[in-house]
């Protein structure tokens, strides 16, 4: 019996490589071609087969693409102005569902994470069903309908979880004072969540920039820089494409680095 027992605790204590071993084959699958990306970005033979030897020829000629310099912009331009409102529609949204107790709540939230939960292919194409029906042209407007429309329950669960986690104690402070509803969002509601408005939307600006399938179901003539970068991409793979690729990347690692900043506890610590 002893005999036995020493095998069980041996077995017990013997280390499992296996999820080491799968964690670092996923690792692998993931970033691997990232880094090949950026690698043939920088390679001076057109061909992504064999590295030649390292130039910035295809950054040069990216930046000298009018085209591809006005999508750039499109892709701006969509982002900041989807993100304004998302981060209105979604704060005002947040301290409704947080904040009020009404008939139908539970469906309003299962509603309201639709367009996270499906596929881009079917929002994009509900929406193009929407404006046809209506008889509005595809345009700039339709796009930031779509992009609006991903991007607001991003930044109204963000705000949601933090409200939640702090309560009302602060508020009811300031109304038992006597400073009116407005008075009280602007002095000491929106200190308190002014994080998570900033992670949300910067979380909310980097899954515009880099929106393609409902954009592309929105788009007429008005492209955006993910589209353009389709168009690029069923002529063949290039080192363009490659540089155009990495630009990217580096800018939506950059938009999650600071979103990661002003998110989670250690935002609200920082805040306190």
């Amino acid at each position: 019996m002893k005999d036995v027992k020493r095998k069980k605790r041996r077995k017990r204590k013997l280390p499992i490589p296996y999820l080491g071993i799968y964690t670092a084959l996923m690792y692998i699958f993931l970033y691997v071609p990232l880094v090949v990306v950026v690698l043939f970005s920088f390679s001076a033979t057109k061909t992504t087969v064999k590295f030649g030897h390292f130039s910035t020829e295809w950054y040069v000629r990216l930046f000298n693409d009018p085209n591809l310099i006005k999508a750039l912009f499109h892709s701006f331009e969509i982002g900041i102005v989807s993100v304004l409102i998302a981060i209105a529609l979604g704060t005002s949204g947040a301290l409704f569902i947080v904040r009020k107790q009404f008939f139908g709540k539970d469906v309003f939230l299962t509603l309201s994470q639709l367009p996270i939960l499906l596929p881009g292919i079917i929002i994009g194409i509900a929406l193009l069903m929407f404006f046809v029906n209506l008889h509005v042209s595809l345009s700039r407007l339709t796009i930031l309908a779509g992009h609006v429309a991903i991007t607001t329950p991003f930044v109204m669960f963000q705000v949601a979880s933090r409200l939640q986690r702090l309560g009302t104690s602060y508020e009811d402070a300031s109304k038992d004072l006597g400073a009116k509803p407005i008075k009280t969002f602007i002095l000491v509601t929106l200190p308190m969540i002014k994080t998570a408005i900033i992670g949300g939307g910067l979380l909310a600006f980097t899954i515009s920039f880099d929106e393609i399938i409902i954009t592309y179901f929105l788009t007429g003539t008005w492209m955006t820089l993910p589209v353009y970068i389709y168009g690029m991409m069923r002529f063949g793979l290039t080192p363009q494409v490659y540089a155009i690729s990495a630009i990217i990347l580096v800018f939506s690692v950059v938009f999650i680095f600071f979103m990661a900043r002003f998110t989670g506890t250690k935002a609200e610590e920082a805040e306190r």
